[in-house]
């Protein structure tokens, strides 16, 4: 947090609070919630192998089968019963090719009109890991953050944010990674205003899509929910932390608060001291 320390008279304080982590499911033993209570329950062929949350296998259906991922983990609709605005949803994940419109995660209502769904791998050449933000109080349209195919087998970091206008994808800390954006004249970063979690509720992990799209081939190892929108900086900490970081090394990576702002300063000035503390 920081301390102020007044040398003159402040008549107005804005104060913006940064990202924390509320929800984390890490899959070492099952899919419960390791920071708050919103645990989720494993269906179908989903289970945990080795330390994360593997779908079966290639070419496994993870379409919601009455509100369920058909092959995957459905979390409590609590992980966002609060989120109305800024948000950062972090996954770590590794999926081979497993055919095109896979779903890492999704945050829906149940249908194809609303939801959030990151794509390991889309079903058009150059084939781009993808967000798809689509209703959910913004665009009814659809839009979609584009990034690098996330399927070829290595450790992925797929952060998403959100600061209550802009959706951005960060792929291993990067929103042009490889140079992929650059080369095929694509944007990591989408207008999503009015973009509502909290009316999203059905979220599946490893499955879980509306649509009638199949689970990643691969396995999820960590998937964290956080309450605000965290910068390109935090974005870039929290993926040299790795997957399994600990929880108070999380928390450290994104101290509170954020930023500082003073509004009809009157005096001559004010000087701030800054410290960091662990939760």
């Amino acid at each position: 947090m920081k301390k102020l320390v007044a040398l003159g008279v402040v008549s107005a304080l804005s104060l913006t609070v940064n990202a924390e982590l509320l929800h984390r499911y890490d899959f070492e033993t099952d899919a419960n919630d390791s920071v708050g209570t919103a645990n989720g329950t494993i269906s179908g062929s989903a289970s945990i192998v080795d330390g994360g949350l593997y779908s079966g296998g290639s070419g496994i259906n993870g379409t919601l089968v009455g509100g369920i991922p058909n092959n995957g983990v459905l979390i409590s609709a609590d992980a966002v019963s609060g989120i109305t605005g800024a948000f950062t949803v972090e996954m770590w994940f590794t999926a081979p090719y497993g055919g095109p419109w896979n779903t890492a995660f999704s945050f829906s209502d149940g249908t194809t009109d609303n939801y959030v769904i990151g794509c390991p791998a889309r079903g058009d050449s150059p084939y781009p890991s993808s967000i798809d933000a689509k209703g959910g109080g913004s665009t009814p349209s659809g839009k979609l953050a584009l990034g690098q195919y996330a399927d070829n087998g290595t450790l992925q970091h797929m952060l998403v944010t959100f600061d209550g206008t802009t959706l951005t994808y960060y792929q291993n800390a990067s929103t042009d990674y490889n140079g992929f954006n650059t080369l095929h004249g694509y944007s990591a970063s989408i207008d999503a205003t009015g973009l509502d979690l909290s009316t999203l509720p059905i979220i599946g992990v490893n499955g879980g899509s509306p649509w009638n799209d199949n689970s990643m081939a691969g396995s999820v190892w960590d998937f964290r929910i956080y309450d605000n929108a965290v910068s390109a900086g935090q974005a870039s900490a929290l993926f040299a932390l790795g997957a399994d970081a600990s929880n108070v090394d999380v928390i450290a990576a994104i101290p509170e608060p954020a930023t500082f702002g003073l509004l009809g300063v009157a005096g001559i000035s004010l000087v701030f001291a800054r410290r960091r503390f662990r939760r």
